[in-house]
């Protein structure tokens, strides 16, 4: 029989060979526009790369999710980010309309979601170049936009079986033993709080301007339900790259230590929590991960990164 897709897939490994590969998916993406009845599949660029496959199809994006021979679950993370997406499009968040949501039958089976193109700007393009003004303006939209994600799901989810997830969160193997601990203790006595929908990665590339400076969310996949300050390590650290006048407005009223606190806390739960302490570790301190031992030295480096002197 003969395939759109032709690439093997049995692990994650290969998905991670082929998914950013326009070849590979150029006879696949075709069908699937002819099936929708879209025109425009001859022109197709790349993405910011993520876990699944993204591309900018004419006036369209379109994300395939990796195949379950991958190991991905495909299944879940599919509905999960669909009803996310459609839940922040009835709360009135900006985000790109979905075109087309389906699956393809080929060599396997790949769910996708058909998108609009936001004209513009990733945020971390746009940012930078940024005046005060234009600061205090994106941050209202920015707060505007937590305010209608961050709202309570209809059934509660148990606060231990949050926090059981969150330390067992993978990510965070690759630092020491004794530090693994100290976080996992730091966790189960932090105290519990409301347990609320979150995008839990608005980051720089997930971030798009528009022209007029209207501000778009997009890539819900790894929406979840968290207390809010899971939104702070992706805001801080990636879209704002800890630029202190953003960070000031994101405060808001809130004292330093309060929001310090907070941020650290986000850290801990994170799933990709492990990676911003990396990330800063080894930037701000030129220290090997591995003589990073207790949360102390954590607590003392945010804030330091946090209110420079």
């Amino acid at each position: 029989m003969n395939h759109l897709f032709r690439k093997e897939i049995s692990d994650w490994n290969d998905w991670g060979r082929v998914y950013q590969s326009i070849p590979d998916f150029r006879g696949l993406i075709a069908a699937i526009f002819q099936n929708e009845g879209l025109a425009g599949h001859e022109a197709i660029s790349p993405l910011t790369p993520g876990t699944n496959a993204v591309f900018k199809v004419g006036s369209y994006v379109i994300k395939l999710f990796a195949p379950k021979e991958s190991g991905a679950d495909t299944d879940n993370d599919y509905a999960a980010e669909e009803q996310a997406m459609l839940r922040a499009i009835a709360q009135g968040i900006q985000t790109p309309k979905i075109i087309a949501a389906s699956t393809i039958h080929d060599k396997y089976e790949f769910k996708y979601f058909i998108m609009e193109y936001i004209d513009g700007q990733d945020a971390g393009e746009r940012l930078p170049a940024y005046t005060q003004e234009d600061k205090r303006k994106f941050v209202e939209q920015l707060k505007d936009n937590l305010r209608k994600i961050n709202v309570p799901p209809p059934v509660a989810m148990n606060w231990e079986t949050f926090i059981h997830s969150a330390i067992g969160q993978p990510r965070w193997q690759m630092f020491s033993d004794g530090f693994q601990a100290q976080r996992a203790e730091y966790l189960r006595s932090c105290g519990s709080a409301p347990l609320l929908y979150v995008h839990g990665d608005v980051t720089a590339e997930n971030v798009r301007i528009a022209p007029d400076g209207q501000m778009y969310l997009i890539d819900f996949a790894d929406s979840t339900i968290a207390p809010a300050e899971y939104e702070y390590p992706p805001i801080v650290f990636s879209l704002m790259d800890s630029d202190p006048d953003f960070i000031h407005l994101f405060r808001g009223e809130m004292d330093e230590e309060t929001f310090a606190d907070l941020l650290f806390r986000g850290l801990m739960m994170h799933a990709f929590g492990a990676f911003f302490v990396r990330d800063l570790w080894t930037t701000y301190t030129s220290r090997a991960l591995a003589e990073l031992s207790t949360l102390i030295e954590v607590k003392v480096l945010l804030q330091s990164v946090l209110y420079p002197k």
